[in-house]
């Protein structure tokens, strides 16, 4: 039954906007969030020589060395969700645009999110990391009481592509529903460049409304290219919820 669900829901990426609206054509909730965005980046570059090729060997031995680069970048403005759907599967279908005040900027994307935090967007649609964090939070099964165990726990395992991704969460506190949910997630790539992603996430997640309040995302990224050389990568990215039209008056 899920293998034909997300077949539709990629047919309906590829179609029109209109083809995955709500019956009205109009979203039935619309949330805005604001965001923080920053990025660090350190490199090491090797080298190596040889006697005879420009080199400073010695009796046609290598002569190496290395180079280090860094750069950072950051930006903070609004998400904006359009929620457009939910399948029978419990897919919620949602148009996602980003607002950044330099350069964290995106279009409205279409992508239908899954309570396992998988994610399918539209691909001719450019949707940046940053709003990928919110996405994977928002189907509203992602909390589901079947799959939480007696220590407050659950787990997430998916593989594909040569990537194997775990995530395992833990609900911290719980207050009337209001719950503090730590996520600690790995993504490694065996690709011809090994590349290892950590996660740390704090998420506030409202289970009466079915949505995060606030996320704080902590990302580490290494990449072992071998003798070109390494890189780490910070990735942080916090979220917060600063409206939602189906909130209650206050």
């Amino acid at each position: 039954m899920k293998t034909i669900a997300l077949v539709a829901a990629i047919a309906a990426l590829s179609s029109p906007p209109a083809a995955v609206l709500s019956a009205s054509g109009t979203p039935i909730r619309h949330l805005v969030y604001d965001f923080s965005y920053g990025v660090q980046q350190s490199a090491r570059a090797h080298d190596a020589d040889v006697e005879g090729a420009g080199g400073s060997g010695f009796n046609g031995q290598y002569s190496s060395g290395s180079s280090n680069y860094g750069g950072s970048l950051g930006d903070k403005g609004t998400m904006t969700v359009d929620v457009m759907s939910e399948q029978p599967d419990k897919g919620l279908v949602v148009s996602i645009s980003e607002q950044g005040e330099n350069t964290r900027k995106a279009l409205p994307a279409t992508c239908v999110v899954y309570g396992n935090t998988s994610v399918i967007c539209d691909p001719n649609a450019t949707v940046n990391p940053e709003e990928y964090t919110l996405l994977r939070f928002l189907a509203s099964n992602f909390v589901d009481p079947g799959q939480i165990d007696a220590k407050q726990h659950w787990s997430v395992t998916q593989n594909g592509g040569g990537t194997e991704v775990r995530a395992d969460y833990t609900i911290q506190s719980n207050d009337n529903g209001v719950m503090t949910i730590g996520e600690t997630r790995s993504i490694v790539n065996d690709s011809r460049k090994s590349t290892t992603t950590n996660v740390q996430t704090k998420i506030l997640y409202d289970f009466s409304r079915l949505l995060p309040t606030s996320v704080d995302e902590y990302v580490t990224q290494r990449v072992d290219a071998g003798m070109s050389g390494t890189s780490t990568t910070i990735y942080q990215t916090t979220l917060k919820l600063a409206s939602d039209s189906m909130a209650k008056p206050q």
